[in-house]
Order: C-alpha cells, then sequence, then structure tokens
C-alpha cells in the first residue's frame, strides 16, 4: 500500500476531496484490495481519535491559556517566574497533573492541527505537480504545433508498419528535427518514468536498427509517460492527424492505463493532463473530456486503435502499433 492510497483515503474521509474524486474513489474501493485495506486502517486510526476522552475536570480559560503557552514565548516566561515568585507551596502530585494536563491539551491541539494543515498541503504539492505535467504539455504542444506548421499541417505519422510503426514515434521526430531540445519535456513529473534517470529518447537510427525484445522496449519507453493520437482510418486506408486547430480533439495526454477505463495512472488514477489541437491544455477526472461524447483512449468502437474518422481521437501509450480494423459486409 503506497503512500498516496493512504493519503487518497484519508481525503476522503476528512471530506477534502470534490464531488469528482469522491466518486472516483468509490468506485476504487469496489474493485481494488489496496484502497479497501487502506480505508480498514484508516477508519480505525480515527475511530481511535475520535474516541479518545479526558476524565479530568476541564480549569477555566483552558483554551485561551493554553495557547498562550503553545504560541506566546512572553506568556510562558511570565507564568514561570509567577510561579518562582508564589508564597504558596505547591504539592509535587498537583504540579505532576498540571504538567500532564498542559501537555495533554497541547498534543491535541497539534493534532487537531495536524489533521487539517497537513491535508492541505498535500493537495497543494499534488496541484503543483499536475502544473508542472500541464507546462510540459505546452512545450511539446508547441512543438507539434511547429512541426505540424513545417509539414503541410500534418502531425508526425504513426506508420502503419514497421520498426517505427509505435505510437510513441512522435518523440524521436521531433527531436531529430531539432523540435525538442529537452527530452524530459516528455514526462510527467507524477510518473514512474521520471524517477529514471536515464530516460533518454532514442534515435530514429536506433529504432530501424532494433529486433526483437530490444524493439518493444525501446518502442515502449520512447514516448515517456505521455500517449499521442494514432491518427485514423479512412476506408480502410490508415491517415495521421492533421492540425485543424481543433478545441475538442486530443492531440496529447497522460498515458493510458491498463485499468478498464484506461484512466491515467501518472496522477494517481483521478485524471490525466489533455493537450487539445488549439494548445490549451485541461485536467481530466474523466476519460470524456469536454461535451463527453468522445472517450479519448478508445476509438467509438470502444478498440486501442485508429480512429474511425477525422474527429475520432485515440491517445495510446508509447508502444501501441496502429492496428486498423476492416469491418466486412
Amino acid at each position: 500500500m503506497t503512500d498516496r492510497v493512504r493519503q487518497q483515503v484519508f481525503d476522503y474521509l476528512l471530506g477534502t476531496l470534490d464531488e469528482s474524486e469522491m466518486e472516483d474513489l468509490r468506485a476504487r474501493l469496489e474493485h481494488d484490495p489496496a484502497y479497501r485495506h487502506a480505508m480498514r486502517l484508516a477508519s480505525r486510526d480515527l475511530g481511535r481519535l475520535r474516541g479518545l476522552k479526558c476524565e479530568v475536570p476541564v480549569p477555566p480559560r483552558l483554551a485561551e491559556r493554553t495557547c498562550d503557552l503553545v504560541f506566546n514565548p512572553r506568556e510562558r516566561l511570565r507564568r514561570s517566574r509567577l510561579r518562582a515568585m508564589t508564597a504558596q507551596p505547591t504539592t509535587l502530585a498537583a504540579t505532576g497533573r498540571s504538567n500532564w494536563i498542559d501537555v495533554a491539551v497541547a498534543g491535541v491541539i497539534f493534532l487537531i492541527a495536524g489533521l487539517l494543515i497537513l491535508p492541505a498541503i498535500n493537495s497543494s504539492r499534488y496541484q503543483a505537480r499536475i502544473t508542472a505535467c500541464q507546462g510540459n504539455m505546452r512545450n511539446v504542444g508547441q512543438a507539434l504545433s511547429e512541426y505540424s506548421h513545417r509539414n503541410n499541417e500534418v502531425f508526425p505519422a504513426v506508420p502503419a508498419q514497421g520498426n517505427l510503426a509505435a505510437d510513441g514515434i512522435w518523440a524521436p521526430v521531433l527531436k531529430e528535427q531539432g523540435f525538442l531540445p529537452e527530452p524530459q519535456q516528455v514526462l510527467c513529473p507524477e510518473s514512474p518514468q521520471a524517477q529514471q534517470a536515464d530516460f533518454r529518447i532514442p534515435t530514429l537510427d536506433e529504432l530501424r536498427k532494433a529486433a526483437g525484445q530490444e524493439l518493444a522496449r525501446i518502442q515502449q519507453k520512447m514516448g515517456g509517460s505521455y500517449g499521442y493520437c494514432l491518427g485514423y482510418s479512412d476506408h480502410g486506408i490508415f491517415q495521421p492527424t492533421r492540425n485543424l486547430n481543433r478545441d475538442y480533439f486530443a492531440i496529447l495526454a497522460d498515458a493510458p492505463s491498463d485499468r478498464p477505463d484506461h484512466q491515467s495512472a501518472n496522477h494517481g488514477g483521478l485524471g490525466q493532463n489533455v493537450l487539445f489541437e488549439d494548445l490549451h491544455v485541461e485536467f481530466c477526472s474523466t476519460t470524456r473530456p469536454g461535451n463527453g461524447l468522445d472517450d479519448i483512449y478508445t476509438n467509438d468502437n470502444h478498440e486501442v486503435a485508429p480512429g474511425l474518422h477525422r474527429d475520432d481521437s485515440v491517445i495510446a501509450s508509447s508502444g501501441t502499433v496502429p492496428v486498423v480494423y476492416i469491418s466486412l459486409p
């Protein structure tokens, strides 16, 4: 069980998720044993906190005086001097009981503060990584756009056969032609590939010379942690994607996962960044962004294959081969 799973479950129990994130986590709880295990542990821990009881009488102005002691150094010094100057003797038992109360109350205050602040800190970090991913996508989008302008408004084509016939070919093509000077831009900061220090984009010559398992390994990694639009089939003829500056057409996104809905795992499975053809980027909690009509990870026949028409976008993982299915009469 990862820290991310535990944090998502705690956020769920504390009510810090929005409605779409809550629905997603409920679905995960139904199908993922790791999430159910994390839920049992988190519910047990929070139940223990709620069950804490203090069987001592509450002194007057306890909260105010405790805050003074915790957050006001001058007040602590003043009270220390006052106790030293008092003429009334203080028994050891009374002193010990008073100190125990102060420590217990301060501990509860810090515990509550941690439960409130830590989810906010984690949420801020999560949002920062989403923003960093979006920045990388915008840079890649600019490179794709410049490539299309120099190539008759056609984005990098995924060949139908041969060693270059894999979805991630867009990255080596952009790099080789000088449109992608920083290879790390093809990595989402949240993805496993971003943690690999040896990641690099292969050259086209390396791909042409590779064979067997080595070729498959290179193809699966060359597109980084992003998936690219496969293209579409026009009467059985495989066609590359043209740059029509559409604000609804996905050209790049966080790579799909092996889940039934293919939702990307790059951001904890809670959604994916999507780069649209007009170069705007959105974080989408569903695989059907915009009007909800087009699933960006499958074509209109629910296949991980080229689109069935010009507006049917299919974002595939780097090693996906563009197989065209032809319906027979």
